[in-house]
């Protein structure tokens, strides 16, 4: 159309205060005001200070629109705006731009509130003056730095929007989103400069011609903040890089924010080119419902802060709040996600368009369409009121009646109430739409009360939850849930993973609470947390099995090791949703074996298999690790399920090193038995217990027959160096066992495999007594042939002597004292080298069995039986000395699995302290220390009685 504002007046504004206008209108040009009917401009005048500032200020602009269409007004200035670029001076485009805006706003505000324009009118001219703006600004800072051809052209740097901007529907006083793409093929760095540093200062200039303050006021306030990882990118992001970012790991908030970028400035071809990059990104072929639930949470997010939540007009953020523009937004966005892929005419801009789009697709009733489209029109009119009263950037409707009257009248509405109604009316119905769509958020809340992580300060009620669930500093916890709420994690760094966190917290507080120990158990979790490489995948698990929430916090709160395991490894949560995980010990260990080989099986080399069996036994580990903290299973059930484990461990790894073998250099010319000794043998593992292992082979052929012969002493040395290898060097899985061969014949001065006929010779002849008392404990662990020989020579290595008891006891009470002065215990809780403690029942066993020609026993346990009763060890000792043997298991076997070795109950939490005593069946930690230290006595007691005085016989 061509007439002016003033011929197009529909609306009929009423007057809300007749002086006020009458002052303002003194202040404006009476020609200015001449063609203007009275009534129209004393209504404008009297709700909005910032309007009637501008028919002031720019007066000639006002009566511009009296005379010509404002059309053509806002055609001049948007041109103004564009060749800003041309300006000689920086202060001069500067002035340029803010006066181009000012004419702007009064131009659209004047359209917009005579109904001479609709609301998609007002807000495309709106857009379209950013854009010239932006590319005014851009064209002067760029041609300054010497960055654009003579004709103004730039290659390579593309100034995308997105948003409001990027849809072309921007609002009265809006920021504008914009990301900032650079192309490293396009960009043109003159001199040889960096091109990053050149991108970011163009950037960083080109945000200040916009938006910094002068005596005119601004342009607009610019938002870098959506582009790819805005904490670690600089403000101009290298395109390969973005691309990268979102191929890899890019959202679903994302995939919403980048469907309505647009290139507005710089190199218009590559901005589209990028954009059309993302096209899979954002719109996915498949139909994805993920994005339903992502975008919803966001909108629940947005609404818990403050009074969003609830429908109070007086205060009610129009645009975030319940019933609020934005969840108009999010109705249609999230079906043009979901079936966008599919249906590329759901591919519009703009939210008004995309209703419509949905409408037409069937995918929306006709009924809901229209409401929805009618409601977002009268709220994006509200929104434009509330901004036209002083250009804040804000959708807030005053508390006070006197200043919502304003935007009432603004609206058109003379009585505040029936604007309130209609607000409130229409809030309603896109709240009504938007639950329909979607389902209820997750609860904020604990059985003990609310939870709420959003906000500057914790609510009374969260605290008063926290000091309910025993935290006794609930603020500095609340600080740190609510800063993992919103991102200040690793973990938590995507949408996807914040929100997951902040529906899993009120089960996470409480699982936390029920430890005992509230702030021990957090400082564990904390720790856990903090340490995930990534949060998604564990946080969904622990959401969708609220059971695996609370194991999870059990273990971590009892063992700081195995937290620090599944910290590094947060791929592990997967075992403990298996029905194998919680089944008893007893019944696993032949399955086991069966997993590990079929597992085995389907690796094709050398390092497959050693990265499965890696795999395999930290998922083992963390299975019989977790019943025995949970009192699932008992210390000696764990100490044999680590015991058989660790056997499957080495034959797998010893078959591995085998074909490894054969594979380089043939057959082997022999066979081969690998011993287990100490408590390997004895079935008497640990957590982090090390493998005490002897290679031994029996040759049968000079050399292997293979493309690369060996002769057999070298075959079964690079096989046992292999295996060796196979358990204990580090992969990118981690490692399985330390393997320690010092108990093989001549130790390390020997070689490391040794043959049948070396090792029958070195018991018969050269043996040690301490030597003779390991091989007690040795046990075949694996072997590829006929063993009968092995353990006929085990069996000597036992008995093949002639040393009377007397010498025996000489022997081994000579080697506890060296041992007590070279390695003494670390404290009282060494119970493997204290007085009284592990070593003294082991020499005790060890020692009668070799005084007694008896053979191997390799279980201590087993071995006190078949001595308790006879001339070596009375029936009462030999009681005593199992049950000090089961209380230092029981103990040794949580320590070591929760701490490592050198426990210190003074880091023990109280949950563990607690689990360690009723382990040991006591009361509490200071009576088991009571228990230990009375066991501890009465063993050295025996000790002494036993070895010590039959060795002093001897001397005597």
């Amino acid at each position: 159309m061509t007439a002016p504002v003033s011929q197009r007046i529909t609306t009929a504004l009423p007057v809300r205060d007749a002086d006020t206008a009458r002052q303002r209108r003194a202040s404006i040009p009476a020609a200015a005001l001449s063609a203007w009917p009275p009534e129209f401009l004393d209504a404008v005048m009297s709700a909005s200070a910032y309007l009637a500032r501008l028919m002031e200020r720019r007066a000639a602009t006002l009566q511009a629109l009296a005379t010509d269409s404002p059309e053509a007004v806002c055609e001049a200035v948007i041109a103004s705006a564009r060749s800003a670029g041309a300006c000689d001076t920086e202060a001069d485009v500067m002035r340029t731009l803010r006066e181009a805006k000012m004419d702007i706003h009064l131009a659209t505000a004047l359209a917009d509130l005579s109904g001479a324009w609709p609301l998609e009118q007002t807000t495309a001219t709106i857009s379209a003056f950013a854009d010239a703006a932006l590319q005014g600004a851009l064209g002067f800072a760029a041609r300054e730095m010497g960055l654009a051809d003579d004709d103004g052209a730039m290659h390579g740097y593309s100034v995308l929007a997105l948003g409001k901007l990027g849809t072309q529907s921007l609002n009265y006083s809006s920021d504008i989103d914009l990301v900032v793409v650079w192309e490293a093929e396009r960009f043109q760095a003159p001199g040889g400069k960096e091109p990053q540093k050149l991108a970011t200062r163009l950037t960083q200039r080109l945000v200040r011609l916009m938006s910094e303050m002068t005596p005119q006021g601004y342009v607009f306030r610019t938002d870098l903040r959506l582009r790819p990882d805005p904490s670690s990118t600089p403000l101009a992001v290298n395109g390969d890089m973005a691309r990268h970012y979102f191929e890899a790991v890019g959202q679903n908030w994302e995939r919403a924010a980048y469907a309505k970028a647009r290139a507005v400035a710089g190199d218009i071809e590559a901005g589209n080119a990028f954009i059309a990059d993302l096209e899979p990104f954002i719109w996915r072929r498949t139909l994805d419902f993920a994005a339903v639930e992502d975008i919803r949470a966001l909108a629940k997010q947005i609404q818990a802060v403050g009074n969003r939540a609830e429908l109070n007009v007086a205060g009610h953020d129009v645009k975030l709040g319940l019933g609020g523009i934005r969840e108009v937004e999010f109705y249609a966005q999230v079906l043009q996600l979901v079936f966008g892929g599919r249906k590329p005419q759901l591919r519009v801009a703009g939210t008004l368009s995309a209703l419509n789009a949905l409408r037409e697709a069937e995918l929306i009733e006709a009924d809901t369409a229209r409401v929805l489209a009618e409601s977002y029109t009268f709220l994006r009119h509200v929104e434009h009121r509330i901004q036209m009263l002083d250009d804040e950037q804000t959708q807030t409707l005053p508390q006070k009646d006197a200043d919502r009257a304003r935007v009432a009248a603004l609206a058109g509405y003379a009585e505040l109430d029936a604007f309130d109604a209609r607000v409130a009316e229409t809030l309603r119905a896109v709240h009504n739409a938007f639950t329909e769509q979607f389902e209820e958020g997750e609860s904020l809340a604990t059985h003990e009360g609310s939870l709420v992580l959003t906000g500057v300060e914790p609510t009374p009620d969260t605290l008063e939850t926290l000091s309910r669930l025993g935290f006794s500093d609930p603020v500095r916890i609340w600080h740190q849930l609510s800063g993992w709420a919103a991102g200040r994690a690793r973990a938590a760094r995507t949408e996807r993973a914040r929100r997951l966190f902040s529906r899993l917290a009120p089960r996470l507080v409480e699982a936390i609470g029920a430890t005992g120990d509230a702030d021990a158990a957090f400082a564990r979790f904390a720790a856990f947390f903090e340490g995930l490489p990534s949060g998604v995948q564990p946080l969904s698990l622990l959401t969708a099995h609220p059971a695996l929430a609370d194991e999870l916090i059990a273990i971590l709160g009892l063992a700081p090791s195995l937290a620090d395991e599944i910290g590094k490894r947060p791929a592990l949560l997967d075992v403990m949703l298996e029905p194998a995980f919680a089944a008893p010990l007893s019944e696993t260990g032949p399955a086991s074996q069966e997993v590990l080989t079929e597992r085995l099986a389907r690796g094709e080399t050398f390092e497959d298999a050693m990265n499965t069996a890696r795999r395999f036994v930290r998922e083992e580990r963390l299975r019989i690790g977790a019943q025995l903290l949970r009192g699932r299973a008992g210390a000696s059930d764990a100490a044999n399920a680590y015991s058989i484990l660790a056997r499957h461990s080495v034959m797998a790894m010893s078959g591995a090193a085998e074909r490894e073998m054969e594979r380089r250099h043939g057959a082997a010319p022999g066979r081969w038995h690998v011993l287990g000794m100490g408590k390997l043998g004895g079935g008497e593992l640990s957590a982090d217990s090390d493998l005490d292992l002897i290679v031994v082979y029996e040759p049968q052929a000079e050399q292997s027959d293979g493309a690369q012969p060996l002769e057999a002493p070298v075959w079964f040395t690079r096989f046992t160096q292999r295996l060796v290898s196979a358990l204990s060097a580090p992969t990118e899985e981690g490692a399985l066992y330390p393997v320690d061969l010092a108990l093989r014949p001549s130790g390390s001065a020997g070689p490391v495999a040794v043959s049948l006929q070396r090792f029958e010779t070195y018991y018969r002849e050269e043996a040690w007594v301490w030597e003779r008392m390991a091989m007690t404990r040795a046990s075949l662990v694996a072997s590829n042939g006929d063993n009968g020989a092995i353990a006929r020579a085990i069996a000597d290595g036992v008995n093949g002597h002639t040393l009377s008891e007397e010498e025996v006891c000489k022997a081994a009470s000579d080697m506890r004292a060296r041992l007590e002065r070279d390695k003494p215990a670390a404290s009282s809780w060494d119970l493997k080298l204290r007085q009284g403690g592990l070593m003294d029942i082991e020499f005790v066993a060890q020692a009668g069995l070799v005084a007694g020609r008896l053979g191997c026993e390799p279980s201590t346990r087993k071995a006190l039986e078949r001595l308790g009763g006879t001339h070596w060890l009375e029936a009462a000792d030999a009681h005593t000395l199992l049950e000090a043997h089961a209380l230092y298991e029981a103990v040794t076997q949580l320590t070591r699995l929760a701490h490592g070795s050198g426990f210190d109950p003074q880091d023990a939490s109280e949950p563990f302290a607690r689990r360690l005593a009723q382990a040991a069946g006591c009361a509490n930690l200071e009576a088991l220390k009571a228990r230990v230290e009375a066991l501890a006595d009465q063993t050295r007691a025996i000790f002494i009685k036993v070895v010590e005085k039959r060795a002093s016989t001897r001397d005597g």
